[in-house]
């Protein structure tokens, strides 16, 4: 049996070992960082005393040991500039009609799962076609900007003493929710879409646009726990964007619930069985069934079934897929179907059924007759018992 490694699972590559990515990272100085708030105004990828506009370097300003020391006489050189380059022609404009411009001031901490709705391009396309891939990112700049400027501004998410290879800002994450959501903010805060993405089924990855001809998506921290700083970040583009989406008009799970990418389609039917006759009881078993051959290739079945389960019995987000796909039970509340003898709910011995205790997909069959287990979605399956009545 092969094993199939997480790429999360890896320590991230140290930047300046070896040709771990075809994309050179430029970093901006930490002598031209504020404490607090955006970068001094400064895009992802600006060399220090340099000032970009619109993506193209238009004035050189010379670092100094002055504004090395002081981040805010930094600040003041960078928007000096900025306001240089209109004036002396750069921009095309007067420099009286030209005003400096202001240091973007960052979002507040998004609630997770409602951040995409900030979105000012716009919804996503949910058909967009996403590839894996490791090289080519438009924005991995800013997610790298994102992850410094949190370590600068909230060293409190962090353990800088325990880094994944010296001097790589690969930092050991100790509070997760509060350095996923800080990413988010902080990719915002620089006029980015930004969201943690509902697809994933542990709801780590950060998908990020500034267009909505495509988008792209990071893990931006490995499943050891550490920051994942540098361009291996980058692992998925999808075309066009693909986020956000308008989860009251298509049909897929909320997010955070752990049902990810493939979604599920609907369960078309319940298989069941006697799963352990017994004595004085036997234990039936049911399992929901989806009834797409495309989806069941997707999830891994490779004999060309049309039936299968929402997951593999091994896949981590089997119960969770489970759940949102057949909803709960109308007697008992738990997530699983609504099980009936001969149409009466089972209520214990003396009603011939009993329902398994934290499983609402098996049952104790006290008494023959016919057994039904029934989804929200009104899907259902059929088990004859042949137990004595």
């Amino acid at each position: 049996m092969s094993t199939v490694v997480d790429p999360r699972c890896e320590q991230p590559p140290v930047v300046g070992g070896g040709p771990a990515y075809s994309r050179k990272k430029e970093t901006i100085p930490r002598s031209l960082r504020s404490s607090g708030g955006n970068v001094t105004g400064l895009p992802p990828g600006a060399r220090p005393g340099e000032v970009r506009l619109l993506g193209r370097t238009r004035r050189r300003v010379p670092v100094t040991a002055e504004t090395r020391r002081s981040p805010l006489s930094a600040v003041a050189v960078a928007v000096a500039a900025v306001f240089l380059a209109f004036s002396c022609g750069g921009g095309g404009s007067p420099a009286s009609s030209t005003p400096a411009t202001p240091i973007p001031t960052p979002s507040p901490t998004p609630t997770p799962g409602g951040v995409g709705q900030t979105c000012r391009l716009g919804y996503g396309d949910p058909n967009a076609q996403c590839v894996d891939t490791k090289s080519g990112s438009q924005l991995v700049d800013y997610v790298l900007t994102a992850m410094d400027d949190l370590a600068t501004q909230q060293p409190q998410l962090f353990n800088v003493k325990d880094e994944a290879g010296i001097g790589t800002g690969n930092y050991k994450i100790v509070d997760v929710e509060g350095y996923l959501n800080g990413m988010v903010a902080r990719l915002q805060s620089y006029g980015l879409c930004a969201q943690r993405d509902p697809g994933d089924y542990l709801y780590q990855q950060i998908n990020v646009k500034n267009t909505n001809d495509l988008s792209e998506d990071f893990h931006v921290l490995t499943s050891a726990g550490y920051v994942w700083h540098n361009a291996g970040a980058f692992k998925t583009v999808c075309t066009p964007a693909s986020f956000p989406l308008n989860y009251a008009a298509i049909d897929i799970p909320p997010p955070g619930s752990g049902c990810g990418r493939p979604y599920p389609p609907p369960i078309h039917h319940f298989n069941s069985k006697i799963h352990i006759p017994g004595q004085d009881y036997d234990t039936l078993d049911s399992t929901p069934i989806v009834r797409d051959g495309e989806y069941c290739a997707a999830i891994g079945y490779t004999d060309g079934r049309f039936d299968c389960p929402v997951r593999q019995e091994q896949s981590p987000e089997r119960k969770a897929c489970e759940t949102w796909r057949v909803g709960y039970a109308k007697d008992t509340g738990q997530p699983g179907p609504t099980w009936t003898l001969n149409g009466h709910y089972c209520t214990g011995p003396e009603s011939g059924c009993e329902n398994f205790p934290g499983n609402q997909y098996e049952l104790y069959a006290y008494k023959g007759g016919t057994y039904v287990m029934c989804g929200q979605s009104g899907a259902c399956g059929e088990l004859i018992g042949t137990r004595a009545p």
